[in-house]
Formats: C-alpha cells, sequence, structure tokens
C-alpha cells in the first residue's frame, strides 16, 4: 500500500494511468463498476443454477408424462384385447355381421393406442415389437372378416396379444424406472455443480471485495492524511491523489492547490510576525535603555515620584520585551514543531538560568522562587522545556504577591519525569483550566492581579501545550497548597514515547 499524500513522478503517473483500461470518471461509476464486477461470479453460478434446475424440472415432467401415458396406454390395450376376445366369442356364437364390424372398430381403436405408444419413443419398447402386435391385430381383423371356421385359433391368438401387452406395461415400468434414476443422478450432479460453484466463487467475490475496497479506500486514506498533513501545518510535500475515479484526482489537485495556497499564507504570516516584532523591538530597546538611564540616575538625581515613574517604564518594557518573544517563539514553534532534537541536560541547571533570566522582575516584586537542590538529567529537546520552564514561570512570577513564593519541583515517576511550578498568585478558576491553554485567551479574573503588567497575548500557555504534546507529555493544572496556581508536566521518556 502506497503511502498517502506522497508525490508520484509524471511518468509513474502516465504507466499507471495506461494500465487502467477503464477508469470511471466519477465516484458514482467507480462504485457500479465494483459492484457489477463482484456481483459477476454470483450471477454465473445463478444461470448455472437455472439451467440445472431446468434440465431438472425437463426431465421430471417428462418422466411424469411418459409414466402415466404409458400406464394408460397398457391399460387401454388390456382392455381393447380382452373387448376383442368378447366379440370373437361372440361371433362364434352368433355368426353376426354386426360383431365383426365392432371388432374391425375395436382393432382400429388398438391400432391407434398403438400408434400413441410408439409417439413416446420409448427406448425400452422397441418399435418391431409395437408393429408385430400391429400387424397381428390386422390379420386377426382379416381374419374374422373371411369367415374363419377355427376361431379357436384366433382365441389363443389374442390371449397371446393379451400377455405381450403385459410385457409392454412392464417395458413402461422399467422406462419409469430409470429415468427416476437419472433425474436421482442429475440431481445430486447439480447439487456437487452448486457446492463447488460456493466454494470456488465464494474466495473470487471475497478477493475482488477486497481488492475494489483498498481500491476505493486508497485515495480516500491518502486524501485524509492530506488533510491531517494540512491541519498539522505541514505545507512542504506536494499532494497527489491517484486514484481509479477522475473526480478524486480534480479533489487531489485542489487539495494541493490549497496546500500552495496555505503555505504562501503562512510565509506571509511569518514574515509580517518576523518584520512587525523586529520593528517593536528597535524602538523598544531605546525605551528600556532610556528607563535605565533615568533610573540609575545617570542623567541626573530624580525625585522619588520619577523613580516610580522610570520604574514603571522600565518593567513595563520588559514585559512588553517578554511578549514579542514569546511572538517570535510561537511563529518558530508553528514552524518547525514536528523537528525535536533531542539531547540530555541537567534540568535544575536549566531552571537557574531561566530564574537568572528573569531575576531583574522577581527581585522587583521581592519574591523567593524556590528550585529544587538536587540535580535531576532528562532527555529532552532544550530549548523547547526552556519555552516551557520560561513562561510558566514567567506567568507564576506575573500573577505572584509582592513577597510571595514560588516554587518549581522535578522528579523521575517511573518511567517519566513530572515538573511542577506552584505559585501563590490568585490560582486558575475550574470552569477555565479546560480553555487556558487555547491560542488567544487571556484570564479577566487573573489580570486584574497583575500587579500594572501590560496585558499578554494569550500565547504563552499553547506554546507551553503543543511544546509538552511534541514529545508526548501531558500538562494539567490544579490548586497548589495555601492558594494559588499548580502547573504539572509529565514528560515521559524518549524511548517510552
Amino acid at each position: 500500500m502506497s503511502r498517502p499524500a506522497v508525490a508520484i513522478s509524471p511518468r509513474k503517473a502516465r504507466l499507471a494511468g495506461r494500465r487502467l483500461l477503464f477508469r470511471p470518471r466519477s465516484i458514482t461509476g467507480l462504485l457500479l463498476t465494483s459492484f457489477a464486477l463482484v456481483a459477476l461470479p454470483l450471477i454465473v453460478a445463478i444461470v448455472f443454477s437455472v439451467i440445472y434446475v431446468d434440465r431438472l424440472t425437463d426431465q421430471s415432467e417428462r418422466l411424469v408424462l411418459q409414466g402415466v401415458e404409458v400406464t394408460r396406454y397398457s391399460k387401454r390395450l388390456s382392455s381393447l384385447l380382452i373387448a376383442m376376445e368378447r366379440s370373437t366369442r361372440q361371433y362364434e356364437v352368433l355368426e353376426s355381421d354386426e360383431l365383426i364390424t365392432r371388432f374391425q372398430r375395436q382393432a382400429s381403436d388398438f391400432d391407434q393406442m398403438i400408434d400413441a405408444l410408439g409417439a413416446l419413443e420409448l427406448d425400452t419398447l422397441p418399435d418391431w415389437n409395437l408393429d408385430a402386435l400391429r400387424s397381428q391385430t390386422q390379420h386377426l381383423a382379416t381374419q374374422l372378416s373371411g369367415r374363419p371356421e377355427n376361431i379357436e385359433r384366433a382365441i389363443e391368438q389374442l390371449g397371446a396379444m393379451q400377455r405381450e401387452t403385459e410385457l409392454i406395461a412392464d417395458q413402461g415400468n422399467l422406462f419409469v424406472d430409470r429415468e427416476l434414476s437419472r433425474l436421482q443422478s442429475t440431481a445430486a450432479n447439480a447439487r456437487t455443480f452448486l457446492l463447488l460453484c460456493v466454494f470456488a466463487l465464494m474466495p473470487g467475490v471475497i478477493v475482488l471485495t477486497a481488492f475494489f475496497v483498498t481500491v476505493i479506500s486508497r485515495p480516500l486514506r491518502q486524501i485524509s492524511a492530506a488533510v491531517t498533513k494540512l491541519g498539522d501545518g505541514d505545507f512542504e510535500r506536494r499532494i497527489r491523489v491517484f486514484a481509479p475515479a477522475a473526480e478524486l484526482d480534480q479533489l487531489g489537485s485542489r487539495l494541493d492547490w490549497m496546500r500552495r495556497r496555505l503555505a504562501t499564507l503562512e510565509s506571509e504570516k511569518q514574515q509580517f510576525i518576523r518584520h512587525m516584532s523586529h520593528e517593536l523591538k528597535t524602538p523598544l530597546a531605546s525605551i528600556r535603555e532610556g528607563a535605565e538611564l533615568l533610573r540609575d540616575g545617570t542623567v541626573g538625581a530624580l525625585t522619588e515620584s520619577q523613580a516610580e515613574v522610570a520604574g514603571i517604564l522600565q518593567q513595563n518594557s520588559l514585559e512588553l520585551a517578554k511578549l514579542i518573544d514569546n511572538l517570535l517563539d510561537f511563529a518558530a514553534w508553528q514552524q518547525q514543531h514536528a523537528r525535536l532534537e533531542y539531547e540530555r541536560f541537567d534540568l535544575n541547571a536549566l531552571f537557574e538560568g531561566i530564574v537568572a533570566r528573569q531575576r531583574l522582575t522577581i527581585e522587583g516584586k521581592q519574591l523567593d522562587v524556590v528550585i529544587p537542590a538536587r540535580p535531576l538529567t532528562i532527555t529532552a529537546d532544550r530549548d523547547r522545556m526552556h519555552l516551557i520552564i520560561d513562561n510558566l514561570l514567567g506567568n507564576a512570577v506575573k500573577f505572584s504577591p509582592p513577597g510571595g513564593r514560588v516554587t518549581l519541583a522535578a522528579e523521575r515517576v517511573g518511567e517519566a519525569t513530572l515538573i511542577s511550578v506552584a505559585d501563590q498568585g490568585p490560582g486558575v478558576s475550574a470552569h477555565e483550566r479546560s480553555v487556558i491553554f487555547d491560542v488567544f485567551y487571556q484570564s479577566r479574573e487573573n489580570q486584574a492581579h497583575a500587579d500594572g503588567a501590560l496585558r499578554g497575548t494569550g500565547i504563552g500557555l499553547s506554546v507551553v501545550l503543543e511544546c509538552v504534546q511534541a514529545h508526548a507529555g501531558r500538562i494539567d493544572v490544579d490548586s497548589a497548597p495555601g492558594g494559588g496556581a499548580l502547573f504539572r508536566i509529565h514528560i515521559p521518556d524518549r524511548h517510552a514515547v
């Protein structure tokens, strides 16, 4: 089975197209064709079954009709012979011409029964036997017309004919028995043939069904995989759907057009974010340097109120710089989130570096940041883990009250590392815990506790969630002991991912 959403060279596509002698233009045509081909073996089996049933019907009808006719004709012949013998005996006594006429009429009826028996074409009853009976009847009729003196001889001849007529009935029964055996043999052959059809055609039907299921489902899987790739932001690989229906090919072409369009929009978005971030950081750096010069008294001593304003400027410039960095980090993560570079490093050293980076803000709020005393190594993407801890620590510092405590902790739990960040701020309400990691979501309840800091962009925690999920981990938020928010991160070992 080919991999979905993989580009196929034009040459391969042409060769594959030549192999398809019949290619429906629509999905409906493809389904009808597949159903017809799957049903074809069953139709063949049904046709042969009908032929066998028709043959059995013909044989049974022929057997019934011929058996009944043979019985009826043989009884009629026997009755006619008895009537002819009676007429002969009466003629011997009465010598009446009327009896001779009646005998001739009975002989004519006997000939008609003989002709009817011959028309049945019974192979057990040869024609020469019937012709002999016919000749004997005609000979007797001629003798009686000549007024013979020895009537007893004619009566004896009629008795011999009576015995031959009984033999005809026996031959008819023999024919019925033999045809019945043939009918049973044909029925057995039909049953065997139908069983063979079932056992021979069902695997073919199953193979055809599996083939068409594969042929129909493969392009659907390609389309599904292509849509998934587009949803994940993978716009690099070309989308090409090669399917037995032209409609699906057109759908693949439209998806590839969408991919190119999304790639263009994504590139323009990234370029816009980079340019705007650069344009914002340049004047912001000047503002921050100017605020630092004012606060340090480089340009002259400041009054208490002026120093307070300078401190506010410096604090907000740092916050604004952090927001811009978050935007850049978010854009970079959206572009390269699937390419993690695993390495083994000391998690406590990462904690110390991030705390040192935010030292100015921490000291400004006189916070106590607690980190683990013992080193703990982890195998993960260092840059992404830096993003996770930096954003969570920044949130904890931002919402912690002056003089509060922020606790960073890490420990091994089975085949995973459990990292927690706790603060003593307002915490996260229960109804916000399910949406706090959504992109651009901002808690209105907690903004009032940010001590005049700039309103966030709402992307910090979404970046954290994506970085954690990229490591096949999970993150949840709860209430910290004593109040505040507690973020717990579960990062499995790389071999367990």
